[in-house]
């Protein structure tokens, strides 16, 4: 099996930019932890729903709502006494003890990019700030290791906003590819065949033996930056922790075989691989949810029990490897979509009501909060917003939402200015 790996150029020039804007290498690298919260978890692993999911034909459905509200699929019952979820979704039912529902969850951006960027933020999306993602902030306050990127993208996330905002790009995502079936290929955050980590060292050495030459005819400090950023990447190469992370091969074929063949089952697996490994944040989609037409056709087929297979393998894996109770699963999309089943059997966006996945990492499983009106078009009890869910899981992680960060300029901005934690969410 090939595993010809190798850089992503992009992703050297973005970060490496962030030393010409006053950010150095130590900043990336440095261990500091800043949460004033006893922490619960040490580690979070986002799962992006790209397109906005019909979660009332998923975590909240209404079996007794008209025809045009209900939908095609019926609710069964889970191993949370009380709690039930659509009958697409068995795996996921079965366990149900360690996740919970958020079924009150809402706001009012109905635009992709706006309502991702308010769920990737827990803030809504301003032109004067950008705000810094939910993995952005756990690469900034918690403690790291060297030679491990904090904050990883796997396969882009399902298009997941997960920039850092004005936290700077040193605290943007390390981006990585996982090739499909049959390959092991990483794009972004390995060696290519053949190519030892001591030869890569050996032709830094070179590289850099040459820079030293012609250092004196560079006019700006970019380059610096991009030297600063190129040996954290030399680092990240060099390091047999990483380089095994990345290897599925070295796992069971039985837990493979539970993850299943597919991007999104390699990508879960590999999350949690990363984080065994040290990582704080580790981000993975599936997306395909933007449903306006043969919605329950689509889900029915494809996309739920894609998801079923793959939440509950990565549920299941975590507490198989003792390490769910210090890690937060957080399973989300930017809105939900129209209560009532448009013309074409399918559901438009809507973001007045929705549901939130979560599980592990102080999490209080069998739950379910909130709830929805007869026909799910609004909360009924405990609305909650974006910023609410967010200030939620990042206080598992220890991070408070009053806790100030700092911009380029020195404007102190609360974590999640608006955001409560949901006291009854956490065990």
């Amino acid at each position: 099996m090939s595993r010809s790996l190798h850089f992503n150029r992009r992703g050297f020039l973005r970060v490496g930019a962030a030393g010409a804007l006053g950010l150095s290498l130590p900043d990336v690298l440095r261990a500091e932890s800043r949460g004033t919260r006893k922490s619960k978890a040490d580690g979070l692993i986002l799962v992006w729903l790209g397109g906005g999911p019909a979660t009332i034909d998923m975590w909240d459905l209404k079996p007794d709502a008209p025809e045009e509200f209900r939908g095609e699929f019926k609710p069964i019952d889970t191993a949370a006494q009380g709690v039930r979820v659509c009958e697409h979704l068995p795996k996921i039912a079965g366990a149900m003890k360690n996740c919970a529902l958020v079924r009150s969850l809402h706001h009012s951006i109905t635009d992709h990019g706006a309502g991702a960027a308010y769920l990737a933020t827990g803030h809504p999306p301003a032109a004067a700030l950008k705000h810094p993602s939910l993995g952005a902030i756990a690469a900034k306050l918690l403690p790291t290791q060297a030679g491990l990127p904090p904050y990883i993208a796997l396969d882009g996330a399902a298009g997941f906003p997960g920039a850092a905002g004005f936290l700077g790009a040193a605290n943007d995502p390390f981006t990585a590819g996982i090739g499909g079936r049959g390959t092991a290929r990483v794009e972004g955050i390995s060696l290519p065949t053949g190519f030892s980590a001591e030869q890569l060292a050996d032709r830094n050495r070179l590289r850099g033996a040459f820079d030293t030459k012609f250092g004196a005819l560079d006019r700006t400090e970019l380059p610096a930056a991009l030297d600063s950023f190129q040996q954290q990447a030399v680092d990240i190469l060099g390091s047999d922790r990483v380089r095994k992370a990345f290897d599925l091969s070295l796992e069971k074929e039985a837990v493979r075989e539970r993850f299943g063949p597919t991007v999104f089952g390699r990508s879960a697996l590999t999350a949690r691989r990363l984080l065994e490994a040290g990582a704080r944040c580790v981000t993975v989609g599936l997306t395909g949810w933007d449903t306006h037409a043969g919605s329950f056709r689509t889900l029915r087929q494809q996309l739920l029990p894609e998801l079923d297979r793959v939440l509950s393998a990565l549920v299941t894996d975590l507490s198989d490897h003792g390490m769910l109770d210090r890690t937060v699963v957080y399973c989300v999309g930017e809105f939900g979509r129209t209560p009532r089943v448009n013309g074409s059997a399918g559901r438009d966006h809507w973001a007045r009501s929705m549901s939130a996945f979560l599980a592990g990492g102080g999490v209080r499983g069998g739950t379910a909060y909130g709830t929805t009106d007869a026909h799910g078009l609004a909360p009924e009890n405990d609305p909650c917003s974006p910023a609410d869910v967010s200030a939620t899981v990042m206080s598992l992680l220890g991070i408070e939402p009053a806790h100030e960060l700092r911009t380029p300029s020195g404007r102190p901005i609360s974590v999640f200015r608006d955001g409560k934690v949901i006291e009854s969410l956490v065990g």
